[in-house]
């Protein structure tokens, strides 16, 4: 019983994770990655937005880690529905795309960050850091692309900074 007790303190100390991607092969791998990290703990994982609004509802989650692109829906719709049932959760949204009108969109939506599936493998921890302390996270890729009067018009009063 002491054992379980232990083990029940640890996981409550950690940022609860869930990942919102259509294919297994990537939340598997963001699992592993994630999870190497002592303080952070992926608990749950969809692949639909109906899993993931279960998901928030049977357990307590921090953050959300959501691709922007899904089979039957959007990161943005996905966000928009969790955080209905749960509106302090934080979201990352993920993608292929540097689109910024999804970036845009995103952020308006309630998403504290936009990282490229091309830096998410060395960038994903950093991200979650970041906008676990109130900052706006933005790939760096997106960065060289867009205006600055335009990222921090569209930044303006949402939290302090952006990151890349």
């Amino acid at each position: 019983m002491r054992e379980k007790e232990k083990q029940d303190r640890i996981i409550k100390d950690k940022t609860r994770i869930l990942i919102v991607d259509d294919y297994p092969v990537i939340r598997e791998g963001l699992t592993q990655i994630i999870n190497q990290e002592t303080n952070l703990l992926v608990c749950a994982e969809a692949g639909t937005i109906g899993e993931a609004v279960k998901v928030v509802k049977k357990q307590k989650i921090d953050l959300a880690l959501v691709d922007m692109l899904l089979d039957n829906s959007t990161g943005i719709q996905v966000i928009k529905r969790i955080k209905i049932l749960c509106p302090d959760i934080i979201a990352l949204i993920f993608s292929v795309s540097d689109n910024f009108q999804y970036v845009k969109q995103a952020i308006e939506a309630g998403a504290r960050g936009y990282i490229t599936k091309d830096e998410i493998s060395e960038n994903i921890v950093n991200a979650i850091r970041r906008i676990l302390t109130g900052q706006i996270y933005i790939s760096s890729r997106l960065l060289k692309h867009v205006p600055k009067e335009e990222l921090d018009g569209l930044l303006a009063g949402k939290v302090q900074g952006y990151c890349d």
